[in-house]
């Protein structure tokens, strides 16, 4: 029996890099889930050390969610995370390749 160390060291190094990009992406979409909101500006013009101060009486919290583009570039992060792992599935499972 002959190893073709090549061939052999060219599929470590793809499957190697494309389990560190699944992993890098779906991470960095977690990462931009757990950006906080934009700090709120005081009446004097000055930012608030610590974010929005919070009262049990007045507890308007409309605006203190994460930025709109960090849960769209989070989706994106997770949607092509789980295209990479559909491809990798379809490269791996022979019968999705059809016979014909």
């Amino acid at each position: 029996m002959n190893v073709e160390w090549v061939a052999f060291l060219i599929v470590f190094a793809s499957a190697l890099t494309a389990s560190v990009f699944v992993v890098a992406l779906y991470s960095l979409g977690i990462r931009f889930l757990a950006t906080p909101a934009p700090p709120v500006r005081r009446a004097d013009g000055s930012l608030e050390p610590n974010g929005p101060s919070r009262d049990d009486e007045d507890d308007d919290v409309e605006h203190l969610g994460r930025p709109r583009w960090a849960t769209v570039a989070a989706n994106v992060c997770f949607g092509l995370s789980i295209i990479a792992v559909l491809v990798g599935i379809y490269l791996i499972v022979p019968a999705l390749h059809g016979l014909g």
